[in-house]
């Protein structure tokens, strides 16, 4: 008898529009796909996550860069290279890193994880 396990949301914790798109930043899902999700079927789930790395390379491609707010810095994931953005300007304005549980440093501990990286490493920790 197998078990039935449901398509996981691909959410990573990086809630941030792009103002031309309205594609979510972090899991490059639209607004009605992501409000939908808790009742879309396993096949829709699928679905919408086949499209999502089109998503991503399409606002890479029409931006030049990663898409990012503005005042977002842009830095370079110490396990995959991708560029990313963190959202800490200083000491007062954290990044969205921050809703994830502590994770160990990468092996160049300078350097901070993309949000794919990071939502891996976190699931990885928690199991």
């Amino acid at each position: 008898m197998s078990e039935h396990v449901d398509v996981a949301s691909p959410c990573i914790n990086v809630c941030t529009l792009d103002p031309a798109t309205q594609v979510c930043l972090g899991c490059f899902r639209t607004l009605d796909e992501i409000a939908a999700w808790g009742t879309a079927s396993n096949a829709e789930r699928a679905a919408i996550r086949v499209e999502l790395p089109r998503r991503r390379e399409l606002l890479t491609a029409a931006s030049g860069a990663t898409a990012m707010p503005p005042e977002w810095r842009p830095e370079l994931c110490a396990r995959c290279g991708a560029e990313f953005a963190c959202g800490a300007q200083d000491a007062t304005t954290a990044c969205w890193c921050t809703s994830y549980p502590p994770i160990d440093p990468a092996e160049d501990a300078t350097r901070c994880l993309c949000p794919a990286c990071m939502a891996v490493a976190a699931r990885s920790r928690a199991a």
